[in-house]
């Protein structure tokens, strides 16, 4: 567990710092953002269509929509195949697998991996899920979190299938561009696939984004 904790350190870290910065660009300039949309709402009014606009002034909605809805929401697939894509594939690349299979059992390869990695990226999920708890709480903003936990479940149960999906694909191919490909590949057709009515069930960011959530429908 100790190699595997060792070679995800880099990607981890990275996707921790990412989402982070998103964070912190988003949550502390509410009133900037709406300042600027004052400022030319002419403009928003024209590309806004239907979105509540208006809405964004409660904190609340402001940072649903922004960050569960826009931010977070749409690299969670991503997050996904980060975490799964290099786990067998580097291995097979690196000649280091057949090493590996000396010293330990297949299974007990497959399960430290695929466990180990599973564990870091629900970990960071969770904390991205809960940190405008975290935010309201410190920042003396009234915060309704109950949603939040709610959004957590979408996001954990949306990255755990692209992380199984790509896992696929790693113990699959035997270098690890192939499978960061396909994956980014396959989460593209079915979002645009998805765009049709009779086929949008594939497109994963329906459920990802918890648009129901907010509708009260879980």
């Amino acid at each position: 567990m100790i190699k595997e904790l060792y070679d995800m350190r880099v990607r981890s870290l990275a996707i921790l710092v990412v989402c982070l910065v998103l964070f912190f660009t988003l949550a502390p300039f509410q009133g900037k953002l709406l300042g600027l949309m004052e400022e030319y709402k002419d403009i928003v009014k024209k590309y806004a269509g239907s979105f509540p606009v208006e809405k964004l002034k409660e904190w609340n909605f402001y940072i649903y929509s922004q960050w569960f809805g826009k931010n977070l929401g749409q690299i969670i697939p991503i997050i996904g195949v980060l975490f799964a894509f290099p786990l067998f594939s580097r291995e097979y690349e690196n000649g280091t697998m057949e090493f590996l299979l000396v010293r330990k059992s297949r299974r007990y390869v497959f399960l430290s991996k695929t466990l180990t990695a599973i564990f870091v990226m629900t970990i960071e999920l969770a904390f991205f899920s809960i940190l405008p708890v975290i935010y309201s709480s410190i920042a003396g903003k009234d915060f309704e979190s109950v949603y939040s936990y709610q959004y957590m479940v979408h996001i954990l149960v949306g990255g755990l299938f692209w992380f199984s999906i790509t896992l696929l694909f790693s113990t699959i191919f035997e270098d690890q561009v192939r499978p960061l490909l396909l994956s980014l590949g396959l989460i593209a057709i079915t979002t645009v696939v998805g765009l049709i009515k009779p086929l949008r069930f594939l497109n994963t960011y329906r459920y990802i984004l918890g648009s129901s959530i907010m509708r009260g429908e879980g």
